[in-house]
């Protein structure tokens, strides 16, 4: 079973903030948008409503 912390659901999305040079990197910190927005830390552990997030490869 993958890692299941918040990060790795595809419920969970990653905020970032904008450093000089207009790159932007993430804060570690999101929200969970399933049912409803819930502030949540990369390395919460997954709620029940967790669903593993597609692979980019």
């Amino acid at each position: 079973m993958p890692n299941t912390t918040c990060e790795n659901c595809k419920h969970f999305v990653q905020h970032y903030v904008k450093e000089k040079r207009s790159q932007f990197v993430p804060i570690y910190e999101g929200h969970c948008a399933h049912p409803r927005l819930k502030s949540r830390k990369t390395d919460t552990p997954a709620c029940e409503k967790f669903s593993p997030r597609k692979s980019d490869t």
